[in-house]
């Protein structure tokens, strides 16, 4: 079976080192002061040859931070990740010679979107709100290469609050800033990561598309490691299996994203 290239969010350097033979294998460091959502982010200075994660909204302050950043960026920088439109514009005006691609949260559910802004990038990553032949029609019909959400936790909710630590100082209580969160009426469990930055909330269980593995016209199958430990992610990343009976939960939808209105009945 043909398996594409992997793109490694990585939340230790422990893992580079374990992956080093692995010829296929991109990795992606979040980057301190413009990451969040994760226990460990990365100095410039202290990554290895791959690409960077930026995904904090910035402010006007936070845009010219990242100007200045992004100009000084070393060559063993290949490549961006982010979600930010600012930064998109501010990538559209720097000559830089790094694959540049662009991550919108839940969105992209479609081959219309994606192609849109396949003007302006190398690729963008697909939503994993669709089903699996909305993806395969995104393959068929996108203008470069995509990149598909593959395998771990998914961020379903992006705060700049500090919410955890709200919480704790309006009720007099001591949540940690990494939380297993249950929510009261639904029973319904999450994960969240809280820094200066903000707070992100992800799925409780990780998302499985390891099927996803072999399509074509796929730049990178991305997989996301926060919450793993190295020795499951390495079981992860070699296993030929999709490892449904020890990672079952999908979150692909069973419903087409689009549909008529006179296809809803009351």
């Amino acid at each position: 079976m043909k398996k594409n290239n992997i793109l490694l969010l990585v939340n230790n350097l422990d893992i580079v080192k374990d992956l080093k033979e692995e010829s296929n294998i991109t990795f992606l460091f979040p980057v301190s002061e413009f990451s969040v959502g994760f226990e460990r982010t990365f100095r410039v200075e202290e990554i290895p040859e791959g690409f960077i994660f930026v995904n904090r909204i910035l402010d006007n302050e936070g845009i010219e931070k990242f100007k200045k950043f992004i100009g000084a960026l070393p060559s063993n920088i290949k490549g961006i990740v982010f979600d930010d439109v600012g930064v998109l514009n501010v990538l559209l005006k720097v000559n830089l010679n790094i694959t540049k691609i662009l991550f919108l949260n839940h969105l992209n559910c479609n081959y219309e979107s994606v192609n849109a802004y396949l003007d302006f990038v190398d690729s963008v990553v697909v939503s994993t709100d669709i089903t699996i032949e909305e993806i395969d029609e995104i393959l068929k019909k996108a203008k470069k290469p995509v990149v598909l959400y593959t395998f771990g936790h998914i961020n379903i909710m992006y705060s700049r609050r500090t919410l955890l630590t709200n919480y704790n100082n309006h009720f007099k209580k001591d949540v940690p800033t990494i939380a297993d969160l249950t929510e009261k009426i639904s029973g319904k469990k999450f994960k969240a990561q809280e820094s200066i930055y903000g707070t992100v909330i992800y799925t409780n269980e990780p998302f499985n598309g390891l099927e996803l593995r072999n399509r074509e016209n796929v730049l990178f199958n991305l997989i996301n490691m926060t919450f793993f430990t190295n020795e499951k992610m390495l079981e992860i990343i070699k296993s030929d299996s999709n490892l449904e009976d020890k990672y079952p939960y999908k979150y692909l939808s069973a419903e087409k994203t689009i549909v008529k209105i006179s296809d809803i009945k009351d």
